[in-house]
Formats: C-alpha cells, structure tokens, sequence
C-alpha cells in the first residue's frame, strides 16, 4: 500500500522501492544469501552448502531477491549464476543514508519549501 505524503510529488526519496528492498533483505535467510554473493557470483548448488535448505525453498529466496533487484542472475549451460546487483547496493545505500542523516531531502525541508502551510519542528 502506497504510502500518501503532502509532499510526494517533490521527494526525491523513493520509499516505495527502498521499503520493499528493505522488506526483501529482512529475512535471516536472504540476508545471508546477500553477504555470501558479496564476495563472488556463484551457482546454487554451491550456495546450498551454506544452508540446510532444499534447492527448491533456496530457489524461491533467490527469486525473492532477484524480484526486487537486489540479485542478478545468469545463465551458462544448466546452471544458473547469482550474483548481487550494485546499483540496487547503491541505491539502498543512498535510500539509508537519505532516511537516517538529515539533509536538503528531509521530509519537513521539503514541506516547508513547498509550503504546505504545516509547521514542522525540523
């Protein structure tokens, strides 16, 4: 559900696509598959032996990842290769660092550029 803000139309913070990136990495399980795919692309079944998962049920954390763009995938042969998309990186980054330190894209910087005529305490 999207989320309403008097000042949507000026922001420049996608929290749409932040929440759900940050939605997708939230589970113990697909963290891990991200800080393991940080050092190199690998296939799954080289993955699998990180965890005690059916190939299926890692197939569908991957898929989760990929959804959202964090993952990429490729094909060689019967393999598939994952391996972790870095603008996706950059962008999470950026969207923390936007969300976290204040800054000219705060929230109450934007309505009081805008004026939305609501007093803000920022």
């Amino acid at each position: 559900m999207p989320i309403e803000l008097y000042a949507e139309d000026y922001m420049e913070i996608d929290f749409a696509k932040g929440s759900l990136i940050l939605k997708a990495i939230a589970d113990p399980t697909r963290i891990c598959i991200v800080h393991i795919l940080s050092c190199d692309e690998m296939c799954v079944c080289d993955l699998q032996e990180y965890f005690k998962l059916t190939q299926p049920t890692l197939s569908h954390h991957l898929g989760q990842l990929k959804a959202v763009g964090v993952v990429t995938s490729r094909r060689e042969g019967k393999w598939m290769y994952y391996s972790i998309n870095r603008d996706v990186v950059k962008f999470l980054t950026g969207f923390l660092d936007s969300v976290f330190l204040p800054g000219s894209e705060c929230l109450c910087r934007t309505l009081e550029t805008f004026g939305t005529g609501k007093e803000t305490s920022c």
